[in-house]
Order: structure tokens, then C-alpha cells, then sequence
């Protein structure tokens, strides 16, 4: 799949008790209505993909979320042939003001009508509707419980394995180079190196050794990374890998994983395996 995208998308999967936010779209000459998660194109001001995400839910819903949950990111294909990478976000609504979002969008008629809507939060009732774009919809169908428990528990969790022999300083900086993460935030050791330190206040955990002949090198994580860099896990292996000139393997189902190449781009494999 691509490497680098064309552009970048944010889109907030938003939870209201047991129903997803959506619009209900209908555009001049398109004889179908579909339906979207709420969300935008980063723009060049944006400081990371969060604040992207938080003034999209300002724009058109004026809407207040808890912590978003980085969940993946979906490659997906205009007419025009570019390459749009949406990247999602789980999170709940705690109060929203639709008649008062202001969005430019909404000041369109070419655009035409965005009509905000609940819809059970099933695979069921999302494979009834005519959602787009097509992968983030199938994305949701398939992960409905991650979900739910990102959304519920309000945390993330990193977990990447990179090819053994990657070199754990090279990730520090790379880590740095891309996010701006102090290395001193980067404790790089055993599993009985961290048990042994007297103080441990790190972001990001890097075991160069974590006993995998081909994939030993592990990556782990969680809200202060996220907190710091506001994306998801796939998302940050493409980039350290490409940065590093290494290969990752991502967690994604129990039964299949993505591998990221040393270009950044990636493909599904089977069973955590290349």
C-alpha cells in the first residue's frame, strides 16, 4: 500500500452512549445520500493530528470530546487518483452545539447538506448504510469492540516490534526528529534493566531484545505517546521505519498484523508473521 499519502484526513469515530455521530450527506448530482464520521483535512496550521481533530469537531459540531484514542489509519483512493490518508480517532461526546458549528464548508451549497445522525454502534447497522469512504466503514466493521474499549477506557497502547538488530538509539532519534520526544524520555533496555531502575519516568520503553529471532526488537507505549504525537501505531511504524531504514511488525487482529517496509510502506500478513 502507499507510503506517503497526498493528504491527510482526521476523522473522529464518536461515541454517544451506544451510537456513533455521523452526517447523513447529500451532495448536488450525486444521486445517492451516504453517510461519514465527522472530521477534515489537516491543514498547514494544524500542530499535530489531534489539534486537526479537535477544530474539525469545533467546526462542525462545536463539539466537546474526551481524549481522542488514536485507533489506525486508512488508506483510501480519490477519483482523481490521490491518495488520501485518514487517520481515526475514538472518542465520546460530552456536549455538542450543531446549530452554532461554522464550519465553510456549511456556507456551500455545493457541498450540500450535513445532517448529524445517531446510528447504533453495530457492524450491523453500519454495513446497512452506505458509508464512505468504503475502508473506513469496513475498519468499523470489523473493529467494533477495539472500539468500544479504546472509547470506554479513554487510553492507548503501543506495542511495535521492529526487526531485530534495529538499532535503539537510531529509534530515540528518529523519535525525536519526527515528534519532538526528548530521548531522556526513551528508557532503551531488558525487561531486567527496567525491573532494576531506581527511577523510570519514561514515555517509550525499547527492548532491543525481546527474543524474536527476526522481529526482537519491541516498542512500547502508551497515553504520553500518544498525548506527544497523536498518532496511531501504524502509523508511527511507517514513519520510524522510514526514518530508520528498518522493517515493524503492528498488531492489528488476532490473527493478522501489518508489516511495514523500510520505505514506509506496509501490507497485511498472517499470524504476527511476515
Amino acid at each position: 500500500m502507499v507510503a506517503v499519502p497526498d493528504r491527510q484526513r482526521v476523522r473522529a469515530v464518536l461515541l454517544d452512549g451506544d451510537d456513533l455521530i455521523l452526517f447523513e450527506r447529500t451532495r448536488p448530482g450525486v444521486p445517492q445520500r451516504y453517510w461519514a464520521t465527522p472530521g477534515g483535512g489537516v491543514d498547514k496550521h494544524d500542530a499535530n493530528l489531534l489539534a486537526a481533530l479537535h477544530r474539525e469537531l469545533d467546526e462542525e459540531l462545536r463539539a466537546v470530546v474526551t481524549a481522542p484514542v488514536p485507533l489506525t489509519f486508512v488508506d483510501t483512493q480519490r477519483e482523481d487518483g490521490l491518495w488520501q490518508r485518514q487517520h481515526l480517532f475514538a472518542c465520546r461526546l460530552v456536549s455538542m452545539d450543531v446549530a452554532n458549528r461554522y464550519g465553510e464548508e456549511f456556507a456551500d451549497p455545493a457541498k450540500g447538506t450535513y445532517d448529524v445522525v445517531r446510528v447504533p454502534f453495530t457492524a450491523e447497522a453500519i454495513g446497512d448504510l452506505n458509508m464512505q469512504p468504503e475502508g473506513v466503514a469496513a475498519y468499523l466493521r470489523a473493529a467494533i469492540d477495539q472500539v468500544w474499549q479504546a472509547a470506554q477506557d479513554g487510553r492507548a497502547s503501543y506495542s511495535v516490534s521492529f526487526a531485530s538488530g534495529t538499532s535503539a538509539q537510531a529509534l530515540r532519534r528518529a523519535l525525536h526528529e519526527a515528534y519532538g520526544l526528548d530521548p531522556a524520555d526513551v528508557f532503551t533496555g531488558t525487561a531486567e534493566d527496567l525491573m532494576g531502575a531506581a527511577d523510570v519516568r519514561a514515555t517509550v520503553w525499547i527492548n532491543p531484545d525481546g527474543g524474536d529471532p527476526a522481529y526482537g526488537c519491541e516498542l512500547s507505549a502508551g497515553d504520553s505517546l500518544a498525548r506527544a504525537t497523536g498518532v496511531s501505531e501504524l502509523e508511527l511504524a511507517t514513519r520510524l521505519c522510514r526514518l530508520t531504514a528498518t522493517t515493524a511488525l503492528v498488531a492489528d487482529t488476532p490473527l493478522h498484523s501489518w508489516l511495514v517496509s523500510a520505505d514506509g510502506d506496509y501490507h497485511r500478513s498472517h499470524a504476527l508473521r511476515p
